[in-house]
């Protein structure tokens, strides 16, 4: 592939950008040619593992599982999951990162979405308990 795409309709006196060719480019615009140009190959960039800003999950959703926790005094009106931004966000974490947990909204559909993300974050914090128990288990050395 040469890198050019002949499909795409240019404006008359505009050549296409041979993009196979790692030269500069001239954008035509100061700010958008500085950005093109701060990496040689920009898909390589966009694929470094540095651009990753997806938060791991259970970091996400610590301040909802102690929320939910039933001595933590919230009223269930200031609940995380009451936000609609914050299950748009989690929804969508949880389908990037964690998909088993959609099976679980198949399988209850007759809670609310509300109540099956609570469940979910409910048990994405036993899950967190449950392998820090095990970290420190294996990290006890017996004295002699």
């Amino acid at each position: 592939s040469s890198g050019i795409n002949a499909e795409w309709p240019l404006r008359p006196g505009v050549k296409p950008m041979d993009l196979s060719q790692n030269e500069k480019f001239d954008l035509g615009n100061d700010t958008l040619t500085k950005l093109w140009n701060i990496c040689p190959d920009n898909m390589a960039a966009c694929q470094d593992s540095n651009r990753n800003f997806i938060p791991e999950t259970y970091k996400f959703f610590e301040d909802a599982i102690e929320q939910l926790e039933p001595d933590s005094g919230v009223e269930k009106e200031y609940y995380l999951t009451n936000d609609t931004s914050f299950v748009w966000k989690s929804l969508r974490l949880l389908a990037k990162q964690s998909t088993p947990y959609f099976q679980h909204i198949q399988n209850t559909k007759n809670l609310t979405l509300t109540d099956n993300l609570q469940n979910i974050i409910i048990s994405i914090g036993k899950e967190h308990k449950k392998e820090k128990s095990t970290d420190c288990d294996s990290a006890l050395i017996p004295l002699l």
